[in-house]
């Protein structure tokens, strides 16, 4: 199960408001070179619910190329609750038409001055014969995409520092 860590100088509801600003996620997505980005966010109680809609491009290696498209649809969907300063939540990421999917367990909460996020990722893909390939190949790309996002959400924190 991969697991992805990043500490931010902020603390944790800052950080929560940018990720799970429907505006902010849109520019974020946009600046990564998503395209065709739909946001929805709502708020009932301490629950906020996001979606995001977007399509992404990536390059294949040659065991992929037959099963997946260079250009996909995720469809990312997150449950968050918020109590006593931490942050949690429970969410999927789809890959249109692959049969692949992530599921994943989130934590945001406090470290010292800031706050560290974490997220542990369960990568299922219904592919037979190659499945525990394509499910490394689309963890290892997860993995690497919330590296980009943080080092995103750290440069617009720093900037409205």
């Amino acid at each position: 199960m991969p697991r992805f860590r990043f500490e931010h100088s902020s603390d944790a509801d800052t950080v929560f408001r940018l990720i799970t600003n429907p505006d902010e996620l849109t520019r974020r997505c946009e600046a990564l070179g998503e395209r065709n980005v739909k946001v929805e966010v709502s708020h009932a109680g301490e629950t906020t619910r996001t979606e995001i809609v977007r399509e992404v491009e990536r390059e294949l290696p040659g065991f992929a190329k037959k099963l997946l498209k260079p250009k996909n649809t995720l469809v990312e969907r997150e449950e968050w609750r918020s109590a006593d300063g931490r942050h949690v939540a429970k969410g999927q990421l789809k890959i249109v038409g692959t049969g692949a999917r992530i599921d994943s367990t989130i934590e945001l909460s406090p470290l010292g001055s800031g706050c560290v996020y974490e997220i542990d990722l369960e990568v299922t893909a219904k592919v037979p014969l190659i499945r525990r390939k394509l499910e490394a190949f689309v963890g290892d790309t997860a993995l690497e995409s919330l590296r980009e996002q943080h080092g995103y959400y750290a440069r617009r924190l720093a900037d409205t520092a």
